[in-house]
């Protein structure tokens, strides 16, 4: 995605001058820091996992760390070397105490200031927020929709043959009777989740009723007094009074500009924070000294 700003020096000199010069004012001798090198052993990625995993068991850490693929191990030493940079900085801006829960604050009070400085440099511009919506337009896509309410007949407690037969009669009074959609819930049984559902997916409704239900709930035109069945669930039979229906669709950019332009804005800082991370990491040169063991097979 291409940066939103208007002009790409202004990267730069923000992330200079607000990264680089902060840093190296408050300690301008590099001794302050300590070696700038990160040593990666296996003692360190064991510690570093148990608090990723927030289980201090030594054994199962080890377990979890052995068996990592090399993409999850290197992007496991990535991790920890972006923390470790970022920990050092903040211990060098004067925050001293190296207690994890603290260290993650001071992590985080670091990765304020990128995003102070990212949240400056960025402007959302119309064409930027085109393109994302461009290529990103499945994102927002609109599901379908249907507003009803329900007759349920149990089937547990009348059988199901029973329950059928108990829906069918009902459906003739209901709609000679035409009965509205407040009146749904005097007639029929207790059902186990709602009565009426409003403006739900497809996939919350077969969640309730089951995908044949559902679907077959879809596949009906709405009305305001024509009452529809009996569909099967795995509950019993349904009566289904259809009020509402909304095909799935993609907006047009317009409808939905303020939440792309929020995403834009977002994708932008996040770009932007990550490269100032990446600067401040590459500061460190890292020694890896991690050998990974075989993990034993448990009978």
């Amino acid at each position: 995605m291409k940066k939103a700003m208007k002009d790409p020096l202004v990267h730069f000199l923000l992330l200079g001058l607000g990264l680089f010069l902060l840093f190296e004012l408050v300690v301008s001798d590099e001794a302050a820091y300590g070696a700038k090198i990160i040593d990666v052993d296996r003692e360190a990625l064991l510690t570093f996992v148990q608090y990723r995993l927030r289980a201090f068991e030594p054994q199962a850490a080890a377990a979890r760390l052995d068996g990592m693929s090399e993409e999850e191990l290197e992007r496991l030493i990535r991790d920890y070397v972006r923390e470790e940079a970022l920990h050092r900085e903040a211990l060098a801006l004067g925050m001293d105490k190296n207690d994890y829960v603290i260290k993650r604050r001071m992590i985080q009070s670091i990765e304020f200031i990128t995003d102070d400085f990212a949240n400056v440099a960025v402007e959302v511009a119309d064409e930027d927020v085109r393109a994302y919506f461009d290529a990103n337009r499945q994102d927002y896509y609109i599901e379908p929709f249907v507003t009803f309410t329900h007759v349920f007949f149990d089937a547990e407690r009348h059988g199901r043959e029973e329950s059928r037969v108990l829906a069918t009669t009902k459906l003739a009074e209901l709609n000679h009777q035409r009965v509205p959609f407040n009146e749904g819930p005097r007639h029929g049984d207790r059902f186990p989740f709602f009565v009426n559902y409003v403006e739900r997916g497809p996939q919350f409704v077969a969640s309730h009723f089951g995908r044949q239900m559902a679907d077959g709930v879809f596949s009906h035109e709405p009305s305001d007094a024509t009452w529809v069945g009996p569909f099967e669930s795995e509950y019993g039979a349904h009566l289904v009074l259809l009020t509402r229906k909304s095909e799935g669709r993609y907006p047009d950019l317009q409808e939905v500009e303020a939440s792309v332009r929020d995403n834009v804005q977002r994708e932008a800082i996040r770009s932007i924070k990550d490269e100032a991370i990446q600067r401040i990491v590459d500061t460190y040169e890292v020694r890896l000294s991690f050998e990974r063991q075989l993990v034993g097979v448990v009978q």
